[in-house]
This record gives C-alpha cells, structure tokens and sequence, in this order.
C-alpha cells in the first residue's frame, strides 16, 4: 500500500500514483495539486454540449496518451478532441 510522505500535513486525498506524477512534471513530491476547487467547472458528463463516445486503441497508444496527458497536465479527451477537430478541419466537406 502507497503512503503519503510523513512530512505530508494536508487532508487531501491522494491516488498512490500522485507523487510519481508530480516527481515527472518537476515539482516537489509532496506539493499538493495546484486546482483543488474544480467545483466550478461543470463535468462534462452533465454538460449537454458534449456525448459520450467509445474507441478502441491499442493497450501500448492508450498508455502513452494517458502519460503523456498527465505530464502535460491535459485530460485525454480534450487531446482526442484537438486531433478529431483538426482531422475534421483537413477532411470535412461540411
């Protein structure tokens, strides 16, 4: 089992992968996140403008994409999105 570094005096919940994310994004081990509210942001999940969609990628590119992600601080879906939008802005006739 994970545990917090014992320097560690916050009361906010961390997966046991987070100072290993923080360590590859250069900051301190036990710094905590810098965004704790997020309670602004509407989920997209509730927001009607968006709709869930199902891909298939190989086990190897989601892992990538899901570390890549997380060094750059950015949600997968939001790259997916970028890369569908400028796919659609090379191909699209509409």
């Amino acid at each position: 089992m994970a545990m917090l570094s014992t320097s560690w005096t916050g009361d906010i919940t961390m997966s046991r992968f987070d100072n290993l994310f923080n360590v590859a994004k250069g900051k301190d081990a036990t710094t905590p996140p810098d965004d704790l509210s997020g309670a602004d942001k509407l989920s997209k999940s509730k927001d009607p403008n968006y709709v869930r969609t199902t891909i298939y990628l190989p086990r190897e590119l989601h892992r990538k994409l899901k570390t890549q992600a997380t060094i750059d601080g950015e949600e997968m879906s939001q790259i997916i999105e970028q890369l569908v939008d400028n796919w659609l802005s090379e191909h699209s006739n509409i």
